[in-house]
């Protein structure tokens, strides 16, 4: 029987490797500095959990490099983090970061699992699905646990089915006024939440 894997990988799967390995390469870096700092007991299981999922998913994408002779990506190293650096987030911003990385993870990893064809590189991206799954479970659970997790906004129930019967909807912001959809306000909450969390590292950055 021929080897289904001895194929060449698509640009779908050179692409979405390379990225997966510079970001796991980052959330070693990430995650090994919260380890450092964290003082909350219940956070620092789930920080260690997502630091060896990190670790593991490069050394799996090490062995689909090598076999396919594709020179290994050069990301972030143990010379991009300071672990003597001083604390610079909470233990509850480290939560929600935790929280907001396994939303991005699954939905990169949907892009990347819909577009790959060899079975080693599929068999790659439903591991790293399943533990986006798992990461966001984790998260989830203890800031409900702790009182810090935040809800999307709740709407009233409609009445009735309802169409859109005039061309003015699509508007925006000129014309006739009207209320935003619950789509809307789902992609405002979390563009507030990412805006949020990106503006608390790059002031820990700074």
């Amino acid at each position: 029987m021929k080897d289904k894997t001895n194929i060449r990988l698509t640009a779908a799967e050179m692409s979405s490797l390379w990225l997966q390995y510079i970001n796991d390469t980052l959330a070693v870096c990430v995650n090994t500095y919260f380890l450092e700092k964290v003082e909350d007991t219940e956070v620092r299981p789930i920080i260690d959990w997502t630091l060896n999922i990190a670790k593991n998913n490069l050394s799996m994408m090490k062995g689909i490099f090598t076999k396919e002779k594709f020179p290994i990506p050069i990301g972030f190293t143990d010379q991009d983090v300071n672990l003597q650096a001083p604390r610079l987030f909470s233990d509850t911003f480290i939560l929600m970061y935790l929280q907001h990385m396994a939303i991005l993870a699954m939905r990169s990893n949907n892009a990347a699992l819909g577009l790959a064809t060899r079975p080693d590189v599929v068999t790659f991206y439903k591991k790293v699905l399943n533990a986006g799954v798992d990461g966001l479970d984790k998260t989830r659970e203890l800031m409900l646990k702790q009182g810090t997790y935040v809800r999307p906004p709740y709407i009233p129930t409609p009445d009735e089915v309802d169409f859109v019967e005039k061309q003015h909807f699509l508007g925006g912001f000129f014309g006739k006024k009207r209320s935003i959809t619950s789509m809307e306000i789902t992609h405002l909450f979390f563009n507030i939440q990412t805006n949020a969390i990106g503006k608390a590292l790059i002031t820990g950055f700074a």
